[in-house]
């Protein structure tokens, strides 16, 4: 299967360092391709350098609880949070820590596990953990941020912004089904047609996250929206199960199939450990006789 027009590119991270005594500007642009976006820190600790292991020293923003970090950032972009846990003395296990991002009165909290890093250390040697991020679509126009530690009165997080979007997931064949072109506005994607209550069979090599992107196919005859329910199998054991409903869609259609209409989009996600898989997709529950589903995988990133 192949998807056209509907992949988001991701920007490489250059990490530009930026010297002690200045505010901190990260510009961040991919070959032959240029972000408009641009983050202006206004207000926080000076940034201080962690040594990662291809020894480059990355610039990280030391905020902890009762002093945010706050910048301003011009949108539309993707920008990227990198984080580290300035690693506690004497700590040996796995440790969780939080954050909330604010924009105006919207907060969007976020937590992270983490492990000390092997590899990374941060200013006069001192120990930290291995990188977590999130990713933020930002807004057309001047977007003011706060970033604040929301975990225990000691703990610090070094953080780095980054303009960077998601990576795209590579998309999983199902070699018995039937592709079905769907168009919606200037997208267009390979489905691969799942009719009702027979199981279609792929591959997976993990460790990956996996996410069907499902649709359900609507007769002309068949009435409002539909629930239905996706099973993923891994032999006999089942993996992910998810309880959905649909309606039509207003404006996709099936480009080769005119007698059938989409629903609107459902996703199921789930996990998978490392070794190939072979797996089972099943559709029942509804009254639809068929549907439509896309398998996008994506790739763990290696911490450090």
């Amino acid at each position: 299967m192949r998807r056209i027009l509907d992949f988001r590119f991701e920007i490489l991270d250059c990490g530009t360092r930026v010297p002690a005594g200045c505010p901190a500007l990260l510009l961040v642009l991919a070959l032959g391709l240029a972000l408009a976006g641009e983050v202006k820190v206004t207000s926080g600790a000076q940034p201080v350098d962690v040594s990662v292991i291809r020894r480059v020293n990355l610039a990280y923003q030391p905020v902890a609880r009762g002093t945010p970090l706050e910048f301003d950032i011009e949108g539309p972009c993707w920008l990227r949070v990198y984080t580290r846990l300035w690693w506690p003395g004497g700590a040996e296990s796995a440790r969780r820590y939080g954050l909330s991002l604010w924009l105006g009165d919207v907060e969007r909290p976020v937590a992270f596990e983490t492990r000390l890093s092997p590899s990374s250390f941060g200013p006069s040697g001192r120990k930290v953990g291995e990188w977590r991020s999130f990713f933020v679509q930002v807004p057309e126009g001047n977007n003011h941020y706060r970033l604040e530690v929301t975990t225990g009165a000691t703990e610090t997080v070094g953080v780095r912004l980054a303009l960077q979007s998601p990576r795209p997931g590579r998309l999983v064949a199902i070699p018995s089904a039937r592709e079905l072109s769907l168009a919606d506005g200037r997208d267009t994607l390979e489905l691969a047609e799942l009719m009702t209550g027979r199981a279609a069979a792929f591959e997976v090599s993990g460790p990956c996250r996996v996410r069907v992107h499902a649709r359900l196919s609507f007769e002309p005859g068949l009435p409002g929206a539909q629930n239905f329910v996706l099973t993923v199998q891994e032999g006999k054991a089942v993996l992910a199960r998810k309880n959905l409903k649909a309606a039509r869609s207003p404006s996709a259609i099936y480009v080769n199939e005119p007698g059938l209409i989409p629903s609107t989009e459902k996703v199921l996600k789930f996990n998978l450990a490392p070794g190939r898989h072979q797996l089972t997709l099943l559709l029942s529950g509804t009254l639809a006789k068929s549907g439509a589903v896309a398998v996008e995988v994506f790739t763990g990133e290696k911490y450090e």
